[in-house]
């Protein structure tokens, strides 16, 4: 039985849209390791038009020779015999593109996908040049082949791409895969408990190679301790790796992403606590936000010129590891990870406001981001958070809104609350005291509340307008 496909919906319409279109016989598909592009590019083929080819790290002559035999293989008994043979007795790439574009023609259509392209264009530095000049052959025919260049190594699909690449201005579509959001992410274990969904999202993150290895008849922690803390995990090391293979001075990506792990989330803090120069931080943080492992805060209100801003950890799986693994090295190799959940993670990740709390604050957002619709309808900006300045002590907002635009701009504001109890007017009254700190008599039009344990009897019997409460199982309420 094949796994279940999950998720990637809006991604699998454009490609088969992609593949039925006339015209520009060219695509990309990008994105981190573990994302999830060959699981989506394997579901969006149709058999018997379609072929697939893996590449690997080896010589330009290789390379082809492994190329050459899966189109063989794949394509040489659905065509007529002299298609056959031209695929068989092709020589080189642009050969074999060619005869490919014919078989296209014999079978009504033809995708060809090649997975890990810069295995074979590192190689190669004629590769792209020579898919230029054929695949402008093939569309000046009007044979509807279709190939897919998809790649883990960002840079180099990203260079494909370029103003002076070859292939520059030749691509119908240019897909990048990201994480899944946390209510795709919720269908990988559907036993868990809206609850354990969360503290599974701090610690796991959205990647689908990782969620895929999850055991939904056991606890989180024990995931956790099974696939990260365990020496022998098959996650143990993913951190290390990731940073090996993309960045060219692991040692200082892996000394940022530490510091903040730890809590610094300003420049100053980050240069002082990774221990590198105040002129370099900015390039390195650039290309962490590249790789979506660091996300570069601003407040929702703030200006052009406020220079008021932070930096936190965007992936949840590198920010646990680096929280709950990294320091423990030494124990988890001599003592293995059993029980190591309980020790290092369980207790903290409730109370930590950079765990749980806030994974919690991301999940809020996003259910606002989703549900906008529901209470404004008009121009606004991006969901984010209002962050306090100078002053301003114990002042944030956890979820804002810029509604409308110039002198008839209003807001929504929300809290957001995962320790507490449940909760009663005291929270939405918190929440207003806030907002005319930092927004003074700015029109607010909408007001929620989100709370894990839910709200008291009381509160949510009393009429409120303009105010929403939404619970932790409101969050994960939705139809798959």
């Amino acid at each position: 039985m094949s796994p279940r496909f999950i998720g990637r919906q809006r991604e699998l319409g454009a490609l088969q849209a992609f593949y039925a279109s006339e015209g520009t016989p060219l695509a990309t598909v990008r994105g981190r390791r573990r994302v999830g592009k060959s699981t989506l590019l394997l579901h969006s083929l149709e058999p018997g038009q379609s072929a697939y080819h893996q590449a690997a790290q080896l010589t330009p002559e290789n390379n082809y020779a492994r190329f050459h035999d899966d189109m063989t293989g794949a394509l040489t008994p659905l065509v007529q015999p002299g298609s056959a043979s031209d695929i068989r007795h092709a020589q080189n790439w642009r050969s074999l593109i060619l005869a490919l574009g014919q078989a296209a023609t014999e079978l009504g259509r033809l995708t060809v996908v090649i997975d890990e392209f810069p295995h074979l264009s590192r190689g190669d530095s004629t590769l792209e040049s020579v898919l230029q000049e054929a695949l402008g052959r093939i569309e000046r025919l009007d044979q509807p082949l279709k190939l897919v260049l998809c790649g883990s190594s960002l840079r180099p699909m990203e260079a494909l791409l370029e103003r002076s690449a070859p292939l520059h201005g030749r691509s119908a579509l240019n897909l990048v895969l990201r994480p899944f959001d946390y209510l795709e992410s919720a269908q990988f274990t559907p036993a868990w408990t809206p609850e354990q969904l969360v503290q599974a999202r701090t610690v796991f993150g959205g990647m689908p190679q990782y969620l895929g290895q999850l055991q939904d008849q056991l606890s989180v922690g024990e995931n956790y301790e099974r696939l990260v803390l365990d020496p022998d995990g098959p996650l143990h090391e993913e951190a290390h790796w990731l940073l090996s293979d993309e960045l060219n001075e692991p040692r200082i990506y892996a000394s940022i992403l530490r510091a903040m792990a730890r809590g610094h989330s300003k420049a100053g803090e980050i240069i002082s606590a990774a221990g590198i120069h105040a002129s370099s931080l900015q390039k390195y943080l650039g290309r962490l936000e590249e790789l979506g492992l660091v996300r570069h805060i601003r407040s929702a209100h703030a200006t052009p010129k406020t220079r008021h801003q932070r930096y936190s950890l965007a992936d949840p799986f590198i920010a646990s590891w680096f929280r709950y693994a990294l320091p423990h090295l030494s124990a988890l190799k001599i003592r293995g990870g059993k029980g190591a959940w309980d020790q290092l993670v369980a207790p903290g990740i409730n109370t930590d406001k950079n765990a749980a709390p806030g994974t919690f604050e991301d999940i809020c957002r996003h259910w606002t981001a989703l549900h906008l619709d529901d209470f404004w309808e008009g121009e606004h900006g991006e969901v984010g958070q209002l962050l306090q300045g100078k002053g301003e002590h114990d002042a944030e907002i956890d979820v804002a809104c810029r509604l409308g635009r110039g002198q008839q701009v209003s807001w929504l504001l929300g809290e957001c609350q995962w320790t507490a109890p449940p909760q009663g007017g005291r929270a939405l009254q918190q929440l207003q005291e806030n907002a005319k700190k930092l927004l003074g008599e700015a029109s607010v039009r909408q007001w929620l509340v989100f709370s894990r344990a839910g709200f008291q009897k009381e509160f949510r019997a009393v009429p409120m307008e303009h105010t929403r409460l939404i619970d932790l199982a409101e969050l994960y309420r939705t139809s798959w």
